[in-house]
């Protein structure tokens, strides 16, 4: 191989790469402009809801290293052991995270436990409009 075919073969490569890197920054500047929200309403009975608690938290476990991921928080309704709330945040849009993450083989599988567990659940899905601290 010549040297100018090798120099044209690094161009090309350094062409490349740096297009997937502009393409991968540009969508993630739009999705972590307006994050996606997710507020999940979980019931499930009374003598499930420690096994369920464990499947829920285990999830969040591996959730949290998904590269769209931001952050969750799990709640149990307090004198009603076996209602939850899930409140997630993802750098993503809807349309992507119900056509990719809600696919991964966790997810599925997931899926699976709340019909083996007969948990209802009631998703809603959000965009922020602003957000304060204390002063």
């Amino acid at each position: 191989m010549s040297k100018g075919n090798l120099k044209k073969i690094i161009l090309i490569s350094l062409v490349t790469v740096l297009f997937a890197f502009t393409a991968n920054a540009q969508q993630h500047k739009q999705t972590s402009q307006n994050p996606l929200v997710l507020n999940i309403k979980f019931k499930v009975s009374a003598e499930k809801a420690d096994e369920f608690k464990k499947v829920l938290l285990d999830l969040f476990d591996t959730i949290s290293h998904e590269r769209n991921f931001v952050e969750a928080k799990v709640y149990q309704q307090l004198g009603k052991p076996g209602e939850f709330l899930v409140n997630e945040t993802w750098n993503d849009n809807i349309e992507h995270f119900i056509n990719v993450q809600m696919k991964k083989p966790y997810a599925l599988e997931y899926e699976k436990t709340l019909k083996e567990l007969k948990v209802e659940r009631t998703p809603e899905a959000y965009s922020i409009l602003g957000s304060w601290k204390k002063k």
